[in-house]
């Protein structure tokens, strides 16, 4: 992203926050999201990457368990509407792309910071996954979600007289409030013109510190540390929510997990000891998936 000394919501250098798209790939090789396996083999070469079900660390199984069941949530909220033009913003290192136009008839805009996105384009054709399917198309561009110009000349890839489904999972956390404000004002923008909604994973809840038995001292760990992600959570979900009505957005519907089709839940449970499976039963949702439309 290139620094704009006039504007001080684009002048923030948001390359270091490409690393945890990294560190994901390794965590999201584990479970059954399309194109992730082969992916972190690809990226650990020539060493070879051996997925590991027998780790007794309940900590790094409750880490895969949200972000399998994260991905998922956001497929599942494009199911049941038409989601012809699909735009992804922060899309890391997932592959919900290319997955998304072995289906016919689909036309998917992959965004991200231009490192990330040049190092995938790398990996595309590393993934094996053929061409897409009859009348589909996966376009890999970088973009800065906070330059609204930028953004504007990507969604005018897409057909003029079609609605737009923007989704993404992981880029809130990473933004202030009035970065939130900034990308909130500029898809509402756009919904407003095209029609469709917003699908985003990023409905955090900050709940103060994590308890001593699900920290991990991992690289990703500190990553979160360094980036302040706690604190760029929102407070509660009514909070949230008020952010997103005041910008003029409604909730249209939230995501469900079924945790019996999550990957990493049997490790995770028999991983975990007494104390943490009381703070299982104890729950406390600190994370939804929202669609939200134009209100």
């Amino acid at each position: 992203m290139e620094k704009n000394t006039t504007n001080p919501s684009t002048a923030r250098d948001y390359s270091s926050i490409s690393p945890s798209a990294y560190s994901l790939v390794l965590v999201k090789g584990l479970t059954k999201i399309p194109f992730m396996r082969r992916a972190a083999e690809q990226m650990l070469k020539p060493q070879p990457y051996v997925p590991d079900f027998t780790i007794n660390d309940f900590a790094f199984w409750a880490r895969v368990v949200h972000f399998e069941s994260r991905y998922w949530s956001i497929d599942q909220l494009l199911t049941d509407i038409p989601a012809k033009n699909i735009l992804e913003l922060s899309s890391g290192f997932s592959f919900r792309g290319l997955a998304r136009v072995q289906q016919s008839g689909t036309h998917y805009i992959d965004t991200d910071l231009p490192e990330v996105i040049a190092d995938k384009k790398r990996f595309l054709p590393l993934l094996e996954a053929g061409e897409p399917a009859s009348g589909s198309k996966l376009e890999t561009i970088p973009l800065n979600a906070l330059d609204e110009k930028q953004f504007m000349e990507i969604v005018k890839l897409f057909p003029a007289d079609e609605p737009v489904v923007i989704v993404n999972e992981g880029l809130l956390m990473y933004l202030s409030i009035p970065e939130k404000e900034k990308l909130l004002k500029i898809i509402h923008t756009i919904l407003t013109k095209r029609g469709g909604y917003w699908i985003t994973a990023d409905i955090y809840i900050n709940r103060g510190p994590v308890p001593e038995s699900l920290r991990r001292s991992d690289r990703l760990a500190k990553f979160f540390e360094q980036h302040k992600v706690h604190e760029q959570m929102f407070d509660s979900f009514e909070a949230a929510e008020q952010l997103f009505t005041k910008a003029g957005f409604v909730i249209d519907k939230q995501a469900e997990t079924d945790y019996t089709q999550i990957t990493a839940v049997g490790p995770m449970m028999n991983s975990a000891n007494e104390e943490q499976l009381a703070l299982i039963r104890k729950g406390g949702r600190i994370q939804a998936t929202w669609r939200l439309r134009v209100s």
